[in-house]
């Protein structure tokens, strides 16, 4: 299954997720930033040279690129949103 269709997957059982391709793109980047704090296990990140605090916690964090990975939905994936928002993507 490639990113793509999983996105698809996930996006037919959470709402959160617009199951488009500029969701799928928006999610990639959201992805990207959240496999950075994973590394880090630190709730503080930078995102467009600017430091924040993840409104998630870790667990939160690897709940959803576990989610990712898998192509499976879990309870935690709807914080995606949360996340998303604080770096400015609107749409996933």
């Amino acid at each position: 299954m490639n990113d793509y269709e999983r996105y698809l997957v996930l996006a037919s059982y959470e709402p959160v997720l617009s199951g488009g391709y500029e969701g799928f793109v928006n999610l990639r980047e959201v992805v990207s930033v959240l496999e950075g704090i994973s590394q880090k296990q630190n709730t503080s990140y930078l995102y467009n040279d600017e430091f924040k605090e993840s409104p998630i916690t870790l667990k939160d964090v690897n709940t959803i690129l576990e989610c990712w990975s898998d192509g499976k939905h879990r309870s935690g994936l709807k914080k995606v949103k949360t996340f998303a928002s604080q770096i400015g993507v609107r749409k996933i």
